[in-house]
């Protein structure tokens, strides 16, 4: 997964219904991962500082994106504009992209079990940070942060490194409920 070929000029809503959903139609469709995904449905609602939208997989192939939100998505992710903005113009966008265009059947497993809210809090080289939170299956708690750099967020949405490689050397902060955490592991493999 790469987010190279960001548009300039990329707007919010082009991200989120038109940018997003192709590249994870073209990784799934490259990756073989829509046979592993037949029989399943893949919800999530993307919510930037009350502008809603939604995505509905099914079978891995079958995308309806949409304004509004869903019943019960499986990943609810909020993140202000601000931020979603500055992540645009910096095309910096692994950590919003990764997980989606990554979707195989493990993970969809993975999303299907998981409960409790995660939030990744990445910092920039310019001082700044930016705050991304996915809540699983309406649950708020268990509930952890991961603080790591924007980097490094890259470097794992692309499997170039280890989530516990990064923790272990210190590059990753992981706060709250420590098995929470652990069990979002997958997603990030």
């Amino acid at each position: 997964m790469t987010t190279m070929n960001i548009p300039d000029n990329l707007t919010i809503k082009q991200l989120l219904t038109e940018f997003s959903p192709r590249v994870a139609k073209d990784s799934i469709a490259r990756s073989g991962g829509a046979a592993g995904l037949a029989g399943t449905r893949f919800t999530l609602v993307m919510d930037v500082d009350g502008q809603v939208f939604h995505y509905d997989v099914k079978d891995g192939s079958d995308f309806t994106v949409g304004e509004g939100s869903i019943a019960d998505p499986l990943v609810h992710i909020a993140i202000s504009k601000a931020d979603l903005e500055k992540m645009i113009a910096q095309k910096s966008l692994d950590m919003l992209l990764g997980i989606q265009s990554d979707l195989n059947r493990a993970k969809y497993d993975v999303l299907q079990r998981l409960n409790g809210k995660m939030t990744a809090l990445l910092d920039n080289e310019d001082g700044t940070a930016y705050k991304i939170t996915a809540t699983f299956n309406g649950k708020e708690s268990p509930a952890c942060s991961f603080k790591l750099t924007t980097a490094d967020s890259a470097a794992l949405m692309r499997k170039e490194v280890n989530p516990v490689n990064l923790f272990m050397s210190g590059r990753m902060k992981i706060e709250g409920d420590m098995a929470f955490a652990m069990s979002t592991q997958p997603l990030f493999t």
